[in-house]
């Protein structure tokens, strides 16, 4: 018996949580002068995105000759970095 009471009771506050959560994502969508699409994400976070720290070429020869890449002595930097992206 006190597992029904209880049961009554949790989807009694959960119904209200639901419905208050309801209330703050329409006062939120309400407040918001220029809402935000789907479609734009890729545009915010596109401009800003940093890449990773580029390599000395000391480093690339270094990996290149782990990787037992032939012709590296001559090769570039970014010769080097696309061999070593190729493995």
């Amino acid at each position: 018996m006190a597992k029904k009471s209880l049961g009554g009771k949790v989807e009694r506050q959960v119904g209200k949580l639901k419905d208050g959560l309801k209330d703050a994502a329409e006062k939120l969508t309400a407040e918001d002068p220029e809402p935000r699409t789907q479609g734009m994400a890729g545009h915010i976070t596109g401009p800003n995105y940093k890449r990773a720290p580029s390599r000395t070429r000391d480093e690339l020869y270094a990996d290149a000759k782990r990787l037992d890449i032939k012709g590296r002595s001559k090769m570039t930097k970014a010769q080097l970095e696309k061999a070593i992206r190729r493995g």
